[in-house]
């Protein structure tokens, strides 16, 4: 049993620095995800800034085309009442007029007002440059960041398929139920499933253990488990110390 302990202790070892590794892979590759949600989310407020003005644009062509078409109309309104000699004609000409005149006045104004087209135009316009100089900018830090990924994942991959070889040579050299305690105990405690006991305490939870167990733990017999964190244990054996005068 004791060269199943120590199988148990090289074989978490390489665990862990797989894990480790493969924890820094996925942590680099979600950094890389982050920036494409922000670009994302940039891309979604410069493509509704961009529709936004182009609404506005679409309104102010529509208006100035009205007001062309309504100057057109107010000069042939001018020369048929310069033409007309009766009153009640004549009175029903300049009131068209006087109403044509209100209404390009309301448009008018809804084109050059403060509120008008033209001011929200300047104003989106000069939004949709900012957004796309910060949408830009977004762009050219994600390709940076990138670069920076692929290598670094380039470093943390370089062996991993021989440390993963490593690891299941020395796992079929375990007995199959311990093996598949094990991976439980793995896994369930974040990668710490082998711990030492130091004077009297278990490393994992740093809970006293009974003597007469640690005792156990000693002698490499059996497999023994922390009774607070269900950790598998182990104890050093330290080499007896020579005789000065030997």
């Amino acid at each position: 049993m004791g060269n199943q302990i120590e199988l148990l202790i090289d074989l978490q070892v390489i665990d862990r620095q797989l894990r480790e590794r493969t924890e820094a892979i996925t942590a680099l590759q979600g950094r890389i995800q982050e920036i494409e949600n922000r670009l994302a989310a940039e891309r979604a407020t410069l493509d509704a800034c961009k529709a936004e003005r182009a609404q506005a644009d679409a309104r102010r062509r529509e208006i100035e085309a009205f007001l062309a078409d309504e100057e057109s109309k107010m000069k042939d309104r001018r020369m048929r009442l310069n033409r007309i000699r009766n009153e009640k004609e004549a009175a029903a000409i300049r009131r068209e007029i006087e109403v044509a005149k209100e209404e390009t006045g309301r448009v008018e104004e809804e084109l050059m007002g403060d509120a008008g087209i033209y001011n929200v135009l300047k104003v989106l316009t000069e939004r949709e440059q900012e957004l796309q100089g910060a949408f830009d900018a977004l762009e050219a830090e994600r390709a940076a960041e990138q670069a920076r990924v692929d290598a670094e994942v380039e470093r943390l991959s370089t062996g991993l398929d021989d440390a993963r070889a490593r690891r299941e040579g020395v796992a079929g050299t375990l007995e199959g139920a311990l093996r598949k305690r094990y991976e439980a105990i793995f896994e369930r405690r974040r990668g710490l499933a082998v711990v030492e006991v130091r004077g009297g305490c278990c490393e994992g939870c740093h809970m006293s253990i009974a003597p007469q167990l640690v005792n156990l733990i000693h002698r490499n017999e059996h497999v023994i488990t922390c009774p607070s964190c269900q950790r598998i244990l182990y104890q050093r054996n330290e080499p007896a110390s020579e005789d000065a005068d030997g």
